[in-house]
């Protein structure tokens, strides 16, 4: 049978998510921290993990991210959603007053921060690895210690709830992620994981964004992380609708691929639905275009030609305008250079390569006659 780890101990959050997900018997081995279930994934010492992703009061948890992304052979597997009900635990017959610390997990204590402050504002509050191992703390500690936790830790630990529901959001839910080296089988409701780096050019996240828009493809996430190199480099993470090897969703992801400096699938896997609410995720693999969805992004698409042409004619405004002294105004090396390359992208986009180089040429003589209008009777600017 395949091992499961988890944020444990026994009696948290992250085990109570995977006994969710599972829906039966299973190997489960619960680890101290969130850097262990994953490295024992990366050793293969369990086959999946099951950790936190984001909260719906805190967002994300960029450890996670991190993590994840840093190691090219672990992939996102799954996902479950799991409503997130927080209590404070103590010993029995600890009363309010005589409470004078509260331990849980970072999280935790973030999404009870109200109530802390409100209740209890003189009392010392203490991190720990997870919100069962507070109750562990809580339960065989010295007297005046309360944790924050879960209903299954409170019966497992022997403690009893002193109040319920304490979150500052009632509506309080987190996404749990499988970790794994597994790919997840293809299927019609998926979730796709992505993370791009973008080449530093002005418009270039909106070039990105714009291929889903035109693809009709539904975004439930983006996220920006530290790239941890040049201050100012960012990896953007982006969950979408639909799996990476549908073919619309596939062809849109690798007209991406080429526009970024670097790009990596995390995986596709099935959405989660949560049965027991209304508030579902409603992820699904793009239907096809109609004729219409198809001529509004040829409309799109034209005013953006125009637009990338009149931007093009400002840049070549502006060189005409420094005082560079040419004998012509042609820079016949600079010409050469534009059409091979532009011939080169063309290939690879499946446009024919003399066309472009025939509007090219069209472009050049219409930016050289706009130079020679712009410095009648001065010297010639470098052509661009």
């Amino acid at each position: 049978m395949k091992k499961y780890g988890y944020l444990g101990p026994k009696g948290t959050h992250c085990e109570e998510a995977l006994n969710t997900y599972l829906g039966g018997e299973a190997i489960t081995v619960p680890y101290q921290s969130i850097e262990k279930v994953i490295s024992a994934v990366s050793r293969d010492h369990v086959s999946h993990g099951l950790v936190p992703l984001e909260n719906s009061i805190e967002g994300t948890v960029n450890l996670v991210l991190d993590l994840i992304n840093s190691d090219r052979d672990l992939r996102i597997a799954g996902e479950v959603i799991l409503p997130i009900s927080h209590n404070l635990l103590v010993r029995p017959g600890t009363p309010f007053d005589e409470i004078s610390l509260i331990v849980s997990h970072p999280q935790a204590l973030a999404q009870c921060r109200v109530y802390l402050k409100s209740h209890f504002p003189e009392a010392a509050v203490r991190e720990v690895n997870s919100t069962a191992e507070a109750a562990q703390i809580a339960s065989g500690g010295e007297s005046g210690i309360a944790a924050i936790g879960s209903k299954s830790a409170a019966e497992y630990y022997g403690l009893s709830i002193l109040e319920p529901d304490i979150q500052d959001c009632k509506e309080n839910k987190t996404r749990f992620v499988m970790v794994s080296k597994e790919e997840a089988p293809e299927t019609s409701r998926a979730r796709t994981s992505v993370v791009i780096s973008i080449t530093d050019r002005p418009g270039g996240l909106y070039q990105i964004l714009k291929e889903f828009a035109l693809s009709s493809i539904n975004l439930t996430k983006i996220e920006s992380r530290p790239a941890k190199r040049n201050l100012g480099d960012y990896l953007f993470f982006i969950d979408l609708e639909g799996d990476y090897r549908n073919p619309i969703v596939r062809d849109c992801l690798e007209a991406i691929e080429d526009m970024a400096a670097s790009f990596r699938v995390l995986g596709s896997y099935p959405v989660w639905e949560d049965t027991a609410s209304n508030d579902k995720y409603t992820g699904k693999t793009p239907d096809p275009v109609s004729v219409d969805e198809i001529r509004q992004n040829i409309d799109i698409i034209d005013y953006q030609i125009v637009e990338l042409l009149a931007r093009r004619t400002q840049m070549v405004t502006m060189i005409g305008k420094l005082k560079y002294r040419w004998d012509t105004i042609r820079d016949q090396e600079r010409e050469k250079e534009i059409l091979n390359r532009v011939r080169e992208i063309a290939a690879r986009k499946g446009v024919s390569p003399e066309l472009m180089e025939k509007v090219y040429r069209l472009l050049f003589d219409h930016f050289v006659e706009l130079q020679v209008r712009q410095h009648t009777g001065t010297a010639h600017p470098q052509q661009c």
